[in-house]
């Protein structure tokens, strides 16, 4: 198992303990205002727009959005991991508060780099526009534009023994 494969899983397995927490405290994820077809997926980041440039994001780097249909956010840099819930509109989405995992990158790696400066832009309760095109997603992240491709279905977390 690679160092970035032991990461990402410990990430996960961190973002599903905080999820568990947080519907024990009865938090529930909000529901979508519509049902925008972006919704339901994840996204691959294909490339990351700042300022005049235009990089190119290697698929190896996995970094992605997850919209669950239930409301949950991913954002991942593949580094860490964004997450908390959203609310979908056809040309936006708001992210409702966004818990991160923190582990450090000393390397210089110019796409992780880039893609870490990206998600650290996502905020907690702000609005993002996004446009659809086919299977590609372009999302605003304040100075930065990601440029996502649906790679396929994002599926809801079951709910913990007991909640349901």
């Amino acid at each position: 198992m690679t160092n970035q494969t032991r990461r990402l899983a410990l990430a996960s397995a961190w973002i599903f303990l905080v999820s568990l927490a947080m519907a024990a405290c009865g938090s529930a994820a909000p529901a979508n205002s519509a049902s925008p077809s972006f919704t339901g997926y994840d996204w691959q980041v294909v490339a990351i727009g700042h300022g005049e440039k235009v990089t190119r994001i290697p698929a190896r780097l996995e970094v992605a959005l997850q919209f669950s249909p239930g409301g949950r956010f991913g954002a991942n840099d593949s580094i860490n991991f964004h997450s908390g819930t959203y609310r979908a509109t056809r040309d936006s989405f708001t992210t409702g508060v966004l818990a991160v995992t923190a582990v450090g990158y000393a390397g210089h790696d110019p796409a992780i780099l880039l893609a870490m400066s990206a998600m650290d832009s996502f905020g907690d309760r702000a609005t993002y526009p996004v446009r659809l095109s086919g299977d590609q997603l372009v999302v605003d992240v304040g100075s930065y534009t990601l440029i996502c491709h649906r790679v396929g279905p994002q599926a809801d977390a079951p709910a913990p023994e007991g909640t349901g």
